[in-house]
C-alpha cells in the first residue's frame, strides 16, 4: 500500500469544511422539524386536555385490547364463528373490522377526553390527496429497493408468479389494498398522530419522538421472529415516519406509506410482515441465507437492506427543505 502524498492528505482537509457544513445544516433541519412551534403539537392543544404520558402510555395499549376484544371475541366469535371461514376472510376481517374499533375507541378518548376533533391529530392540510398519494409511492418504491437487494445479493430466488400458475388472484390482492389502507392509518393514527403529538405537545417533541417509538417497537416485540435488527428497523421505521409527520405537520404521507409498504410486502412480494405470514399475493419468492440479510421469519423488515433504505430514506427526508 501507498503511503497517502501530501496531495491527498490537502484534499481530504479540504472536504472537512463541507462535511461540517453538511452536519451543521442536518442538526439545523433537525431542530426546525422538532420545534415545539411546530403546527402538528399546536393541534394538539385546541382541545380541552392532553395527555399525561402516565395516560399516553398504557392508553395505546388499552384501545388495542379493546378493539381486538370487541372485534375478535364477542363480534367475530358470534357472528362469524364458523370453521369453514377461509383464511383470506379472517385475515382480511382482522386488518379492517378489528383495527376499525382500534381507530373508535381512539376516538372516543380523543373526542370526550381531551374534547377535539379527530381531524386535529394530523388529518388537515391542503393537497391531502397528494400527499397520501406521495407517500403510497414512497413505500412501495423503498420495498421494492429492499426486495431488489435482496435479489442482488442473492437472498431471494425461485420467484414464482401467481398469475402465471393460473391462481391469478389479482381482485383478493386489490382488496386487500384497501385493508392495508386502514390497518396502515390505524397505526400511524394512535403511534404518530395522537400518542407522538401528545407527548411531544405537552413536554418536548424530541420526548414524544423516543417513548412514542419505543411503545411501538414493543408492541411489535412478541412477534413472531423478533431479532436485534429487527428492533434497530422498527426504531428507524418510527423516526422515518415522524419525519414524515413533521415535514408535512399532518399524517397523510405517513398513513400512504405505512400502508403501501406492509402491502407490498405481503400482497406483492409474498412476504412476513412484521413476523405475520400473508394469505395470497403475486409473486412468491424463497428466500436463503444468514437471518440478518433475509430478515429470516420476521421478514424483510428484519433484514440488514431494509436498514440500508430506512437511512437512505432519513437523510433524503433530512436533506429537503423544511416547511
Amino acid at each position: 500500500m501507498q503511503p497517502a502524498t501530501d496531495t491527498t492528505m490537502d484534499n481530504s482537509l479540504k472536504k472537512l469544511p463541507l462535511f461540517t457544513m453538511n452536519l451543521k445544516k442536518t442538526y439545523k433541519t433537525l431542530v426546525e422539524l422538532f420545534s415545539s412551534e411546530k403546527a402538528f403539537f399546536s393541534m394538539a392543544k385546541e382541545g380541552k386536555r392532553i395527555s399525561h404520558m402516565a395516560i399516553a402510555i398504557p392508553m395505546a395499549v388499552v384501545v388495542i385490547i379493546a378493539g381486538i376484544l370487541f372485534s375478535e371475541l364477542f363480534l367475530f366469535e358470534t357472528v362469524f364463528q364458523n370453521p369453514k371461514i377461509s383464511p383470506v376472510f379472517r385475515k382480511f376481517y382482522s386488518l379492517t373490522v378489528t383495527v376499525s374499533f382500534v381507530i373508535f375507541f381512539i376516538w372516543l378518548w380523543i373526542r370526550f377526553f381531551e374534547k377535539r376533533s379527530l381531524n386535529t391529530i394530523g388529518f388537515v392540510g391542503k393537497n391531502a390527496f397528494k400527499k397520501y398519494l406521495a407517500g403510497l409511492l414512497t413505500g412501495f418504491m423503498m420495498m421494492s429497493g429492499v426486495i431488489g437487494l435482496m435479489y442482488i445479493f442473492g437472498s431471494v430466488n425461485n420467484i414464482k408468479s401467481m398469475v402465471s400458475d393460473g391462481s391469478d388472484n389479482t381482485g383478493i390482492v386489490l382488496l386487500f389494498l384497501i385493508a392495508y389502507i386502514i390497518q396502515g392509518a390505524n397505526e400511524e393514527i394512535i403511534s404518530r398522530g395522537w400518542q407522538f403529538q401528545v407527548l411531544g405537545a405537552r413536554y418536548k417533541p424530541w420526548i414524544g419522538a423516543l417513548v412514542s417509538s419505543t411503545i411501538f417497537v414493543l408492541l411489535h416485540g412478541l412477534n413472531n421472529g423478533i431479532s436485534i435488527i429487527a428492533v434497530l428497523n422498527l426504531f428507524l421505521f418510527s423516526f422515518l415516519l415522524i419525519l414524515f409527520v413533521l415535514r408535512d405537520n399532518s399524517i397523510w404521507a405517513a398513513c400512504g406509506w405505512h400502508s403501501s409498504w406492509n402491502w407490498t410486502m405481503e400482497n406483492i412480494f409474498g412476504m412476513n410482515v412484521s413476523g405475520t405470514e400473508g394469505v395470497v399475493s403475486l409473486l412468491n419468492f424463497s428466500v436463503k441465507g444468514p437471518d440478518f440479510l433475509t430478515g429470516g421469519d420476521f421478514g424483510p423488515e428484519g433484514s440488514i437492506f431494509t436498514t440500508f433504505i430506512f437511512l437512505i430514506g432519513i437523510l433524503i427526508l433530512l436533506g429537503l427543505r423544511t416547511k
